[in-house]
């Protein structure tokens, strides 16, 4: 849209805009010709298509953000959203438009990462691998506790998930489709159990903080973890009985999307942060009923199968049928030999490294997280696998001191990709080949860039949709010197 010559934007100026495609972080974009050039502008809760009237929230040098204040016409791609809580509720972002264009929006997010930040051929991204189970396809879910804000001080007690772009409110949730069926109800009997105790002075000075669910798609494993911050509730034992007596309940109920093997909960968890100002934070775990993990098993295409222990802070792909996929694109780009050794680096609970070691000779994984490490030399040993070492560590101080030269390194980042210590340290090594695991495409390409200047050369970015309903993408690519 056009504005007069020599007209300038402001906060609180009411536009109509049209909505030309859907940033990384799924906010509708529009653009602006004003008399300082053309201005982009960011508008929540809209989709490609949409024309809108909207209020000016902020104005910075290049872009503007808004909000919609009504849709003038609504766009063809705009689809009604099958949760009640969409819109509130951060869980989800893209519910508003059907899977298949979901998909399309996902790979041009892509695209433009690997091409305009990276400068890359657009020839070297793949079509995006979708999810055959858009729906209920989680297998762990953190659901925080919050108050409701009242005049004078706080109110009842509440439990659901974080508000879009508003960490400190809770949308007060009675349904999720992103796990299975049975969660909705959970969540709303622990949240009226909880709020009873606190109505009868239980909780005292205690800060409820989160419940965890977690499942094995696989194997129908259940495990809850109530976490608290200074403090232990008088409830526990109880609260054990209550979860245990409302799993035998849902094991009659048929579960949609539901595991292998029927659902029964086989863990339960409290977890106490103590966090204390001036001390060191400490984080207590306490199993009150059941195992310490529960058991899961990942099959890859070529039918290679494996079990793991998942333990309260252990990670673990949340969509477990398309981390199978993921994996078995990672070993494929891997192509793991009996006479190489391969670096898994930022390892987790050694899920890749442990399916390499099948085919390697030799396998080292890197992580941080000691508990992490911990899992995975457990389910190393739980798979018989003998030629994997896991150290704890962080990778650009760890891989120095290991005396192996890897003929691969595979590098599965957080969100923010390769420090500088840990990108020397990778490059140093000159692995004959990069396998770069990233669920973020903007700190990928510019990482691709950067080791294409060392002397690699990409040869190909698989998106894979590992969050239907969401705008995270995952990605995998190749870099062979």
């Amino acid at each position: 849209m056009k504005m007069p010559a020599g007209t300038t934007i402001k906060n609180g100026d009411v536009i109509e805009l049209a909505i030309e495609s859907l940033a990384f972080g799924a906010e509708g974009v529009a653009h602006l010709e004003t008399a300082k050039g053309r201005l982009a502008i960011f508008v929540e809760g809209t989709v490609p298509g949409d024309i809108v009237r909207a209020r000016i929230g902020s104005v910075k040098r290049n872009f503007a953000r808004a909000n919609a204040l009504e849709i003038v016409k609504k766009s063809h791609l705009r689809i009604e959203p099958l949760c009640q809580h969409f819109g509130s509720c951060g869980g989800c972002a893209f519910q508003f438009i059907s899977y298949a264009d979901q998909l399309k929006i996902k790979e041009q997010h892509a695209r433009d990462s690997i091409t305009r930040l990276g400068g890359f051929d657009e020839a070297i991204v793949k079509p995006i691998i979708g999810c055959e189970e858009p729906w209920y396809y989680r297998n762990k879910m953190e659901f925080s506790f919050s108050r409701e804000l009242k005049p004078g001080g706080q109110g009842r007690l509440t439990l659901g998930l974080h508000e879009r772009r508003r960490h400190h409110d809770v949308t007060e949730l009675t349904r999720c489709l992103l796990m299975n069926s049975y969660v909705g109800p959970l969540v709303s009997e622990v949240r009226d159990f909880c709020r009873a105790k606190d109505e009868q002075g239980q909780l005292k000075e205690l800060k409820l903080l989160s419940l965890t669910i977690r499942e094995g798609k696989n194997s129908g494993e259940v495990m809850v973890n109530l976490s608290v911050e200074n403090g232990q509730p008088e409830f526990l034992q109880e609260f054990t009985i209550f979860l245990r007596n409302a799993f035998d309940k849902y094991a009659q109920v048929p579960v949609l999307k539901a595991p292998a093997k029927p659902i029964h909960l086989t863990s339960v968890y409290f977890t106490q942060t103590i966090n204390i100002k001036g001390k060191p934070k400490k984080i207590i775990e306490q199993p009150l009923w059941g195992k310490e993990y529960i058991n899961e098993s990942l099959k890859i295409a070529d039918g290679m199968e494996l079990k793991f222990r998942i333990s309260p802070r252990s990670f673990f792909q949340p969509n477990t049928r398309q981390a199978e996929k993921l994996y078995g694109l990672v070993m494929e780009a891997a192509a793991p030999k009996k006479h190489e050794t391969v670096f898994d680096l930022f390892c987790g609970a050694g899920t890749i490294g442990c399916f390499c070691a099948l085919k390697a000779g030799k396998v080292f994984g890197i992580e941080l997280n000691e508990s992490a490490i911990r899992d995975a030399r457990d389910n190393a040993a739980d798979n018989n696998i003998k030629n994997i070492e896991f150290i704890a560590g962080e990778v650009g101080k760890v891989t120095p001191t290991i005396g192996f030269k890897p003929d691969t390194v595979i590098v599965d980042p957080p969100r923010g990709g390769l420090d500088g210590q840990a990108f020397e340290q990778v490059t140093g090594l000159e692995p004959a080949r990069i396998v770069y695991v990233s669920c973020n495409p903007s700190t990928l390409a510019r990482d691709l860039a950067l080791l294409q200047k060392t002397g690699y050369t990409l040869l190909s970015v698989q998106p894979v949709d590992m969050f239907p309903q969401t705008y995270h993408i995952e990605c995998v690519a190749v870099m062979e010197k």
